[in-house]
């Protein structure tokens, strides 16, 4: 391509031809505003470098930095609140409680996990799993036992769903006991 007239290649007579304004580096800025040739020469303020240094480099910017973390922490420790109430550890037994309607169907689970120590030895196991409405009355109750060989193994049941909010199981492994509970999931 020319910069100054003359024909130029790979155009046709009646189109427009691309007009080149620069010629080099550099003289595109020889106008320009002082701030900005101070920018192009990096002389002006710069961003910080680091992702931590551009997180706290303002004051908004550390008070968000901090509401962020805030509520990680509170939603890590509600977590770990909430989830002991449907857990806990019976006998050396790690047992877990779930719940969930489908279908206007209550479905209860109780999970007795894997544990290599009990291998080969079974024992028996029971769960009494109450069903509770939207009251907080009691609404039915029933038993129900296996036998644990250490692997994993689980009681489940189900009802009717009558507006049924949570459910309470009282697991019994000899010698201890310990009451789970659990909201129940509406999917």
């Amino acid at each position: 391509m020319k910069k100054t007239g003359g024909d130029i290649e790979g155009y046709g007579e009646d189109e427009e031809v691309l007009v080149y304004h620069y010629g080099k580096p550099g003289e595109r800025l020889k106008n320009a505003d002082p701030t900005v040739k101070q920018f192009y020469a990096g002389e002006g303020p710069q961003p910080p470098k680091g992702i931590f240094r551009s997180l706290v480099q303002t004051r908004a910017s550390r008070l968000l930095l901090a509401t962020v973390l805030g509520l990680f922490v509170f939603t890590l420790f509600n977590s770990l609140l909430t989830k002991g109430e449907s857990y806990d550890t019976i006998s050396g037994v790690k047992v877990s409680l779930s719940a969930f309607s489908f279908e206007d169907k209550v479905f209860v689970s109780v999970k007795f996990e894997d544990n290599e120590k009990y291998q080969g030895d079974s024992f028996p196991v029971y769960a009494k799993v109450s069903f509770y409405d939207s009251q907080g009355q009691l609404y039915y109750q029933e038993e129900s036992s296996t036998f644990y060989t250490g692997k994993e193994t689980f009681l489940r049941t189900s009802l009717t769903d009558y507006d049924i909010l949570y459910v309470e199981s009282e697991i019994i492994i000899e010698p201890e006991s310990s009451v789970l509970r659990s909201e129940v999931v509406h999917k």
